[in-house]
């Protein structure tokens, strides 16, 4: 039996004025996250204590869907999601392609040059 659940975190970028929101989708393939701390089915506000940092939002989803929809009522202006995997036999998450949006979907995009 195979086990998924998409993360998705929003965080804020402080240095700057405008915009400085991004957000990141971790699937965890057949592992378990290894917090609990977020609510299932919805983005919720982060815990106060949970993290020290600028993450804002968070929520664990069954389906890509569901996070994407999530993530769609959040921030609607948002065009770009950077995207993990963590499976059983990863010791650290892999980048894997972004989603960026195409008119009213998601698609995967080319990975960012850094």
């Amino acid at each position: 039996m195979s086990y998924e659940t998409f993360r998705v975190e929003i965080t804020r970028d402080e240095t700057v004025a405008d915009g400085g929101v991004s957000i990141e989708i971790v699937a965890y393939i057949d592992r378990v996250p290894e917090t609990h701390d977020y609510s299932t089915g919805m983005l919720t506000r982060v815990p106060k204590g949970v993290w020290n940092s600028r993450l804002q939002f968070a929520g664990d989803f069954e389906t890509l869907g569901e996070a994407l929809a999530a993530i769609n009522a959040a921030c609607p202006d948002i065009a770009r999601i950077r995207c993990y995997e963590y499976t059983v036999d990863d010791e650290y998450a892999r980048e894997v392609a972004p989603l960026v949006k195409a008119g009213d979907k998601w698609l995967p995009g080319a990975p960012s040059q850094t």
